[in-house]
């Protein structure tokens, strides 16, 4: 266990390494697999920020629509967190993924991590 202060206050950080991830089947939605991929490896790291993503829909069984919040919306590193993290990810875990698009109201910047 170990805590860190940061601008929101702090991160307490539990590490449980002999934790047992529910596995999901291969025969699984598309949706299930963006989300297992978002709760157990995606969001994990956005956490430390503050910040999550989620999943809104699967348009035309190819395309994620996902939106951020926490520390991510509005957050000035979002583009990269997306392109080079969570798209990135995706697209090599979720077979017949395509495309992932961000539909988030990055206007509202009152608790983003990055200004």
């Amino acid at each position: 266990m170990d805590y860190s202060p940061d601008k929101f206050g702090g991160t307490l950080t539990i590490k449980a390494p002999n934790a047992k991830l529910p596995q999901i089947s291969e025969d699984a939605s598309m949706e299930e697999k963006i989300n297992y991929v978002l709760y157990s490896e995606i969001n994990p790291g956005l956490a430390a920020h503050g910040g999550e993503v989620s999943l809104v829909e699967v348009l035309d069984g190819e395309t994620a629509i996902l939106q951020f919040g926490g520390g991510c919306q509005g957050c000035g590193m979002v583009d990269l967190t997306l392109k080079d993290g969570v798209e990135k990810t995706l697209l090599e875990q979720v077979e017949g993924l395509k495309k992932v698009q961000d539909v988030t109201d990055h206007s509202f910047r009152e608790n983003a991590y990055y200004k």
